[in-house]
């Protein structure tokens, strides 16, 4: 009998397993790979110039006899910013558009022939959103947008969806507040391709085949989530069947099963012990390396990494310390650095003693600025702390942002500044050169 039902469970692992195998592999051949397609027949593709602010463009949009959509428009000087576009409906109302947040690029075959060459074109993707949306005023939708140089002949030109950017003086107008002024994709209701933002004034054609948008049906995350649940859920129902189909046993054996009982709660509490001691640096307190780049990349999955920096603090000459005071010194001194540390830094730091007289604080909400002036901040606390050897104590901090998405980019160039701070003298901060590029 228990060899039937423990055929029963391996069979259950083994169907599971294989649907987890095949579903992983469907994935990465391009199974979840998604395509919307804007066509004419069915979007609607309507013709827009600058005569409305007084302009004198003449154009059309028409649906060529081999299906594409052609936008013809003749530039004119009246209007001083003229233009025409092609703008496209994606729903009856504007309230209601599509949601764009799987989708990673916009796909457009077109060709464009305009009076002179290297003209360029514009793309906006107009979001509605309540918060700074009407439906009586146009404008006040979001313009998601970027600038491409076309080819004249028919071609496809992939617009990474991410290199999208909100118009600055969309922002000023509407008096958007911050949290409102990044790209939104969530609502998308109205696509414009219109010419350029300095055209020159005559004979535009633009030739549009087709426009599509591609995306993931499942993020890569979404997919293992969604199996570690199966599998979660799976062993539920197998330890369920198995607990109703066993409880005549464990009736019997009781006072065994509460002895069992209270040896796996010491044994849960001993785990979670030795897994706090297994990222606790045991002198200082602090975190140390052991499973930070998890724990971290949590804390970014909150914030979009769009402001996480790093700190590399390193004591200066903390071997002569050492080899002036002794080694219980040094180890009073890298507490009370820890407790400066701990106090200059706010709840959602992260401080990391990274090995010997190293440091590392990660600040997920801190931009470039605001991690420099921490920097700045520890090293004048460290100038004006009472140290228990009673002498002047002092460190050199470096600091970098993130770069390329990379946590351990992010920690290389923070190093790289440390080294530098080393280099120019110590008792100073140093910001990694790219960053501070990248920030401006």
């Amino acid at each position: 009998m228990l060899s039937y039902k423990f055929s029963r469970t391996l069979i259950a692992v083994f169907v599971l397993l294989f649907f987890s195998v095949a579903t992983v592999v469907w994935f990465y051949i391009g199974g979840a790979q998604s395509s919307y397609v804007i066509s004419p027949e069915e979007f609607q593709f309507r013709y827009v110039d600058d005569t409305p602010m007084g302009g004198d463009t003449q154009g059309r949009v028409y649906t060529s006899e081999i299906g594409d959509v052609v936008l013809e428009c003749v530039l004119g000087s009246a209007y001083r910013w003229s233009f025409c576009e092609v703008a496209i409906s994606l729903s009856p109302s504007v309230t209601r558009g599509i949601d764009l947040g799987n989708y990673h690029s916009m796909i457009i075959e077109s060709g464009y022939k305009a009076p002179a060459p290297d003209e360029r074109l514009r793309v906006y993707l107009r979001n509605f959103n309540e918060a700074y949306s009407t439906k009586e005023d146009p404008v006040s939708m979001k313009f998601n947008g970027i600038e491409y140089n076309p080819t004249e002949e028919v071609s496809e030109i992939v617009l990474p969806l991410n290199s999208f950017q909100v118009l600055s003086w969309w922002i000023s107008d509407l008096d958007v507040p911050l949290e409102h002024a990044g790209p939104d994709m969530s609502n998308i209701s109205l696509i414009e391709i219109a010419t350029g933002s300095a055209p020159i004034l005559g004979k535009h054609e633009l030739i549009i085949k087709s426009v599509r948008f591609e995306g993931m049906m499942v993020t890569e995350a979404g997919l293992f989530r969604s199996l570690t649940f199966i599998w979660l859920f799976t062993a539920t129902i197998l330890l369920a069947v198995k607990y109703v189909q066993s409880r005549r046993v464990y009736d019997l054996e009781r006072r065994r099963a509460n002895r069992l009982k209270a040896i796996n709660t010491a044994l849960k509490q001993q785990s979670e012990t030795l897994s706090i001691m297994a990222t606790t640096d045991a002198l200082t307190g602090l975190r140390n390396r052991m499973d930070i780049y998890r724990e971290l990349e949590k804390a970014l999955a909150s914030t979009n990494g769009q402001d996480c920096t790093a700190l590399c603090l390193d004591i200066d000459h903390f071997k002569k310390i050492n080899d002036t005071y002794g080694h219980d010194m040094g180890d009073r001194l890298l507490k009370s650095t820890a407790e400066v540390l701990r106090e200059s830094v706010s709840s959602s730091d992260v401080i990391v003693r990274w090995g010997g007289e190293e440091f590392v604080i990660f600040c997920p909400n801190r931009n470039l600025a605001q991690a420099s002036f921490l920097a700045e901040k520890i090293r004048f606390a460290f100038e004006t702390m009472d140290w228990p050897h009673q002498a002047d104590l002092t460190c050199s901090v470096g600091v970098s942002s993130m770069r390329e998405g990379s946590i351990a980019a992010m920690i290389a160039d923070a190093d790289d500044a440390l080294y530098r701070a080393k280099q120019s003298g110590r008792n100073r901060v140093e910001v990694f050169a790219e960053s501070f590029i990248a920030a401006v």
